[in-house]
């Protein structure tokens, strides 16, 4: 097979540029699939993005202090459940263009939406049914 001399060009330039990536380091935080003995590429990062190498420690973490402490994890644990929504509360105020108090992390978005839908939802006349 024969590499043209534009892809080579572009090749060394994209080498070039990944070298003198102040981020580049981040790459070695997380785990790299390997399918069939082949490191992929991985373009999934807005479903089910690559796993952080920190992840399994940290959710040992938590599944010990579950272990051990049952339900008193919410205020005894290493980092208590009970609070975790407030730690959250800047950045995604941030994020949304609200002031913290004005919001709340919780949940996932189908749990959010069923929520929603029982609170303030109120059917009437004959388009009453909502299909997820």
């Amino acid at each position: 097979m024969t590499v043209s001399r534009d892809f080579a060009e572009h090749a060394d330039y994209a080498r070039q540029m990944d070298s003198a990536d102040p981020l580049a380091g981040f790459r070695e935080r997380f785990h790299m699939p390997v399918i069939d003995g082949v490191e992929v590429r991985y373009f999934c990062g807005n479903s089910l993005g690559l796993e952080p190498r920190a992840t399994r420690g940290a959710v040992q973490r938590e599944l010990d202090d579950w272990a051990t402490l049952g339900v008193e994890g919410h205020f005894k644990a290493q980092h208590p459940w009970f609070s975790y929504h407030r730690m959250f509360a800047e950045p995604l105020a941030e994020l949304v263009g609200a002031l913290p108090h004005e919001v709340v992390c919780m949940n996932t978005l189908t749990v959010n939406l069923h929520l929603l839908m029982t609170s303030f939802y109120r059917p009437h006349g004959s388009r009453t049914k909502i299909l997820i």
